[in-house]
């Protein structure tokens, strides 16, 4: 077994532990899926290893399997305009038995992740938005039940211009809410919507 064996081997073995780990392809780690696949499959077919071939179909079935789920949860993601989405949630969370707590997020391929906290009830939802930009939504939600000069608004906006995206938590406090930051879970790379003259 030479050097290159060993690279491949280790890259095969970092990308799958990723992909088992972090749900949803992006597409770097897509990519070199599909580069360490390719190397794989020559190494452990023809001069390398064998034990190669049984760790690259591993990481190629969990990489496919992976990338199949995530287009079929996206292609059953309704499809709703921003206004419909804003008027929903401020309703839901300025009545008195509405959500205590509402996290915020804009995913890398664009949907708005909306997990709401009730008494009793976790309930996660994600839509795509229509005719609108999804992080113009997101900040007017922010700015609707935190204050448009909240902290944590001004620390989202200046996060996201440097390139790295972040949660929006919104929590109760008595008659008003309460904004923080909190890190993604997984990809932190902002999504850039096309025709929105501020966030694009």
């Amino acid at each position: 077994m030479d050097v290159l064996d060993i690279v491949v081997a280790v890259g095969l073995v970092a990308l799958l532990l990723r992909a088992l780990v972090r749900r949803g392809p992006t597409p770097g780690p897509l990519l070199l899926a599909l580069v360490f696949g390719a190397l794989g499959l020559w190494r452990g077919l023809g001069p390398g290893p064998g034990w190669l071939l049984w760790l690259t179909v591993g990481l190629l079935a969990v990489t496919v399997g992976d990338f199949l789920f995530a287009a079929r949860l996206w292609a059953r993601m309704p499809r709703t305009d921003p206004g419909e989405v804003r008027a929903q949630l401020l309703a839901d969370c300025r009545s008195d038995d509405g959500r205590q707590q509402l996290t915020l997020a804009v995913a890398p391929g664009g949907a708005v992740m909306m997990d709401g906290v009730w008494r009793d009830t976790l309930r996660r939802d994600a839509v795509m938005v229509t005719g609108g930009c999804p992080v113009c939504l997101v900040e007017e939600v922010t700015a609707e039940l935190a204050g448009p000069h909240a902290k944590a608004l001004a620390a989202y906006r200046r996060e996201r211009a440097a390139g790295t995206n972040r949660l929006i938590v919104l929590s109760r406090r008595g008659s008003g809410w309460e904004a923080a930051l909190e890190p993604v879970r997984g990809s932190a790379r902002p999504f850039r919507p096309v025709g929105c003259p501020v966030h694009s």
